[in-house]
Formats: structure tokens, C-alpha cells, sequence
């Protein structure tokens, strides 16, 4: 699992896709908290602080001046217009904003990023260059553990630096370490499954459901090529265009995902001399079968997906890699000598298809659900505000928290957790 072990996590290293979390997410997640500080209306003002919308800034709900730069690829490129047209053929609405809670369905439209001047925009530039005032940002540093005190609450973080620890006091104690990290240092801190705690030796501050769930997005990525002189023209963003439709499971609506990769990544076996290799990245969004992350104090997270493991989940994942299919067959594609590597991938039944889908499943690198918020904590990690059930003083703000995972990539939403978590602290 690549992950952004750096600062501004993984907006500095994802593919620049910036694309919000639907209203039903945002319903899911106030229901789950118990707190309307997740609702659509509660969070629609807060885009006005994280947006600097290029295309839509000064529309209601979009921001035009906020910290991370949002705009679109160009739909005039020859492979943006294709996938369009081809997406137009198959029934998808047009969705030019794919960061507005469409009237209809979802369709297909270009892709949101976290970009300018042709390149990625993370947390990093956005807040925290230059530092705010009062900010002492010391890079470097691994953090080991929190201590917490007999009386439960945290008091301090220890670190280590070119081999060196360091104690760090604090009133307060934020983690925000991602999905991955974040459990593993609660975990050491003593906030886990006591029975675990208790095999490994560690002293029981809490007994917690830490890493009991966890949400990500399969993905499968079907390949195509297309003639070198289709990319003469340049590509100042390296995402395309996204499409979004429903598997028809439970009456989801843009629960798949298909997004463009238009950033050449090389010759694969096969292809023809002039030929340019690119990629549609293909997901289901919603799940039936949340995994799990496994801890211990000798070894690193043990991550359990369980894709795929429902009748549900399988249909889901059938039904995204053959609207791809679909749309790679279009008259469109075919006119700009787009030709599938797997194109009998379409044709397939089912038996078949998921054979083909298990041999070439993978990780869309989207975790949350590790550390999730709920009023039970018997089910739940932290509560509404992020403050960890059973601890004094300490709080997670990222995507571990997150009772599931946004119908959608989840960066915007890494950065929705922080404005939101920034807000109730700053409210009491």
C-alpha cells in the first residue's frame, strides 16, 4: 500500500483527483456520528474555504479563494473527446461538474484535481506554506507513541529523529497519521482490542474496536492504446475524464466509477511500434464486505480487503469493468484507433469475468474505516468531533474515521475531515 509519508500525506502523491463526497455520503456519515457537523448543509460552506475553483468558483456552493486549487482537464483533447462521446452512446448524462450534487443520475464529465501549473497541489502548499503563525512544523520526525496518563488522559508524543527520540508535551493531541498509521500508533498507545493489547503485552488504556473495519475501493484497470500522434497534443493534466453509473445493486445511483489515466505510461508487450499505452481505471464504490486491519506490536498493519466476497460485490465489479468494455468499443474510440489490449474482456459471462476480474484485482489505495465515528464505542473509535471514546485530550482527524468510504476518491474528503475536525475543536 503506497501511501503519502510525507507532509500533506497523500494529496502529495495521489493522481490529482479531487472530487467530493456526495450528499449520500455525507448522510451516512452525520447518521453513523450522530452529528449534523457532517450533513450536506452543515459541510457545503466549508468548500468555500478548501476550494479555489478555476471553472466554477463563483457558482453557489464552489469556492473561488480557498486553499487547494480545483480545476479540470481540457475535453478538446482527442481521448477526453472520445471517452465523451462514447459515454454520451451509452446512456450517461453529461456532468461537466462533477464537484455539484447532480439533478439526475451521474454521468460522465471531466475529472476534478488538485492542480495548477501543471502540477499536484497537496495540504502541504495549500496550508501549510509558508507555516501560520504559531505553526512549528518539524519534519523528520516518526511518531512512536502517545502517552496517556492513569487518569486517561494524553499528555505527550514521543518521536524519533536520525535515530534520536524526542517527548513532545501537549494539552492537545491530533493524529493524523491516515487510515494505516493512525491505528497502528493508537494501537501502541495502549486504545485497541483489549484481547490483542493483552497478547501482545501492552498495557489496556481502552478497549477498542481499532481496525476493526476497514473500507477501500477494488480496482481493476483495463488497458488501451492508442496511435503516438492522438497524444501530440499536450496533457497538462494527467486525469481525464470520469464516468459514474449505477450496477442497478440496491438502487445505487453512481456507485462505479471509471476514470481516465491520460498520462502515457509506456509500451506494454504487444503493441504496435507508435502505439501509447493508457489506462481506465475501473472501481465499484459501494461494498457489502467492509475488510479488517490486523495489529500487533511486532509487525506492521496486516491489511484484509475482503473485495469480492459477496454475490453483490462481484455484480458490482462485473457491471463497472463492462461499462468500460463498453465504452472502449464505442464508435468514438475506434475512430481515434483506440483498440482494447483485453477486448474480449466485453464478451465475457460471468464465470469468466470474475475469473478475470480476481487475476487482475488490486487496490485503488483509498483505505478509511480504520478508526470510525459513531456514539457506541463498542462499534466506534472516535465520536462526531473526532475525540477518541475513552481518552481525554486526544483526537484523529483523517480518513480513518470515516464510517465508510465516500462514493468517490477520497481525497477532498481528507481534506473535508480536517476543516471539519478544525471546527469543533475551535468551537469547544
Amino acid at each position: 500500500m503506497v501511501r503519502g509519508k510525507v507532509v500533506g500525506g497523500s494529496t502529495a502523491i495521489n493522481a490529482g483527483y479531487f472530487r467530493r463526497p456526495r450528499s449520500r455520503d455525507l448522510d451516512d456519515w452525520s447518521t453513523a456520528s450522530g452529528d449534523m457537523r457532517w450533513s450536506p448543509a452543515a459541510t457545503l460552506p466549508l468548500w468555500a474555504r478548501i476550494e479555489a475553483d478555476r471553472e466554477f468558483g463563483e457558482r453557489p456552493g464552489h469556492g473561488a479563494n480557498g486553499a487547494i486549487p480545483v480545476t479540470r482537464a481540457d475535453v478538446r483533447h482527442p481521448v477526453s473527446a472520445g471517452l465523451l462521446a462514447a459515454g454520451a452512446a451509452s446512456g450517461l448524462p453529461a456532468d461537466p461538474d462533477q464537484n455539484a450534487e447532480p439533478e439526475g443520475r451521474p454521468g460522465i464529465g471531466p475529472t476534478p484535481t488538485n492542480t495548477a501549473r501543471g502540477g499536484r497541489w497537496s495540504t502541504a502548499r495549500g496550508y501549510l506554506n509558508p507555516p501560520p503563525p504559531g505553526v512549528d512544523l518539524r519534519g523528520g520526525h516518526e511518531v512512536l507513541q502517545v502517552h496517556i496518563d492513569h487518569h486517561g488522559r494524553a499528555r505527550s508524543v514521543t518521536s524519533r529523529a536520525d535515530d534520536r527520540l524526542a517527548m513532545h508535551e501537549a494539552d492537545l493531541v491530533v493524529l493524523s497519521a491516515g487510515a494505516i498509521a493512525t491505528p497502528e500508533l493508537l494501537y501502541r498507545s495502549g486504545i485497541g482490542p483489549a484481547r490483542l493489547l493483552t497478547a501482545d503485552g501492552l498495557r489496556i488504556v481502552h478497549d477498542s474496536p481499532v481496525g476493526a473495519r476497514l473500507h477501500d475501493h477494488p480496482q481493476v484497470v483495463l488497458s488501451f492504446v492508442v496511435p503516438s500522434r492522438v497524444l501530440a497534443v499536450p496533457v497538462d493534466i494527467p486525469v481525464g475524464i470520469s464516468a459514474h453509473g449505477s450496477s442497478g445493486i440496491d438502487g445505487g445511483v453512481g456507485d462505479l466509477e471509471i476514470l481516465s489515466m491520460l498520462l502515457p505510461l509506456g509500451r506494454m508487450l504487444g503493441t504496435e511500434p507508435g502505439d501509447e499505452n493508457l489506462s481506465l481505471l475501473v472501481s465499484p464504490l459501494r461494498s457489502d464486505s467492509p475488510g479488517f486491519l490486523a495489529l500487533g506490536k511486532r509487525s506492521r498493519p496486516q491489511l484484509h480487503f475482503r473485495y469480492a466476497e459477496t454475490g453483490a460485490d462481484r455484480a458490482r465489479l462485473r457491471a463497472a469493468v463492462r461499462l468500460a468494455a463498453e465504452l472502449l468499443d464505442s464508435e468514438a474510440m475506434q475512430q481515434l484507433g483506440a483498440r482494447a489490449v483485453a477486448p474480449e474482456v466485453g464478451s465475457f459471462d460471468d464465470n469468466d469475468l470474475d475469473s478475470w476480474v480476481r487475476s487482475h484485482l488490486s487496490t485503488a489505495l483509498h483505505s478509511c474505516g480504520t478508526t470510525p465515528m459513531g456514539v457506541d464505542p463498542t462499534t466506534a473509535v472516535v465520536d462526531g468531533r473526532g475525540a477518541v471514546h475513552g481518552v481525554t485530550g486526544l483526537y484523529v482527524a483523517d480518513l480513518g474515521i470515516l464510517p465508510t468510504a465516500p462514493t468517490s476518491g477520497p481525497s477532498a474528503s481528507a481534506v473535508l475531515v480536517g476543516e471539519v475536525i478544525a471546527d469543533a475543536l475551535l468551537s469547544g
